[in-house]
């Protein structure tokens, strides 16, 4: 059997001091408690006590010091990456780690970018920089560095505007991670300027290795090293492209082969067609430096070349090493109706 506790002495009541604004005088009342009477514990009003008093004080306090915890972490965060704001691009240099090759501001693809940003007066959207940790140039007027934007960037540059950017507080690793995250979902990186970027990477010891940069940029290992093979592919083979931006990754095993079993001949070939004033087109040059890999030799006393015939339509002229001339024109550029006269005319040619 439960014996009941005994009630102690002043339990269950309240003190109440009324309200002495008013000037009346100052009375002591004894209000029994909801329990005493049986009223329901919910109708109780709020305790009033000293010790009721402090801990709803210690309560708010925390409450409030939780407030200012999180506060402080908002500033800080905002003060790390800060909205977009107009700057002048004077005053940012382009990065270390940029991976853009000069043809990547020159040509069709930067000058619609340049349009576009020219009418709307600005880039819409916004490039990323960095503050650099001293500001340096002529008056210390450089005073960022992109992280990722640099064809936005020298748009505004090259046409006097102001470019929109997004500041953020960055180390090496971070910034290499998020110019090759954001340049491969725009205008994409050829597979030299990817290679490029990620030797440079490689050589400075971002990184130690072709997986742990893989793994951090999100790639598979074997893209970061084709990319990177063709990077190291000499400048005299790269160099008979119009522009190592070019080579495409499927090439690279080929070229490699290629230059592994006939070195002499493919560089030599090579030379002979980097010292074209015009040059082929890429699919053109990659058969003639590869030829020995199908039983046609190796290059060319005639390297292959590529006519102009207005409108977009072009011809391509190319010998192999067994003396056999292929002539391959762009599709419409020579109707049915015109069949015959090619044919009067080769006949004048070679006849």
């Amino acid at each position: 059997m439960v014996t009941p506790q005994k009630q102690r002495k002043g339990s269950g009541i309240d003190f109440v001091f009324p309200d002495t604004s008013s000037g009346a005088a100052v009375n002591s009342e004894v209000a029994v408690s909801p329990e005493a009477t049986g009223a329901s514990p919910a109708a109780r009003p709020a305790a009033r006590t000293g010790v009721g008093l402090l801990s709803a004080q210690i309560f708010e306090s925390h409450k409030l010091e939780g407030e200012i915890r999180d506060l402080k972490v908002q500033v800080e965060r905002l003060g790390a990456e800060r909205g977009a704001q107009l700057m002048d691009p004077r005053t940012i240099a382009p990065s270390r780690w940029a991976n853009r090759h000069p043809d990547a501001f020159v040509g069709k693809a930067f000058g619609d970018l340049k349009a576009e940003i020219a009418d709307a007066g600005r880039n819409v959207q916004p490039i990323k920089v960095r503050p650099l940790s001293a500001p340096r140039g002529e008056g210390e007027a450089i005073r960022y560095e992109v992280v990722y934007g640099h064809r936005r960037h020298r748009a505004c540059l090259e046409l006097g505007l102001p470019v929109l950017v997004v500041v953020e507080d960055l180390d090496d690793a971070q910034l290499f991670v998020e110019m090759e995250r954001e340049n491969r979902g725009r205008e994409n990186l050829s597979a030299w300027e990817q290679g490029r970027m990620y030797l440079h990477a490689l050589e400075e010891g971002l990184f130690s290795s072709n997986i742990k940069l893989a793994a951090a940029i999100g790639r598979d290992p074997s893209d970061v090293g084709k990319a990177t093979r063709i990077a190291k592919l000499p400048q005299e083979l790269t160099g008979a492209f119009a522009s190592p931006l070019q080579i495409q990754f499927q090439w690279v095993t080929d070229l490699e082969r290629a230059l592994r079993e006939h070195p002499d001949a493919v560089l030599a070939a090579a030379r002979v067609l980097g010292a074209r004033g015009v040059k082929p087109e890429a699919a053109e040059v990659f058969r003639s430096l590869t030829a020995c890999l199908r039983g046609e030799g190796v290059g060319s006393s005639h390297p292959p070349r590529t006519v102009e015939l207005g409108s977009g339509k072009t011809a391509s002229i190319r010998v192999d090493a067994r003396g056999r001339t292929t002539i391959q024109l762009s599709a419409g550029a020579l109707s049915a109706a015109k069949l015959d006269a090619l044919e009067v005319a080769l006949k004048r040619l070679v006849g």
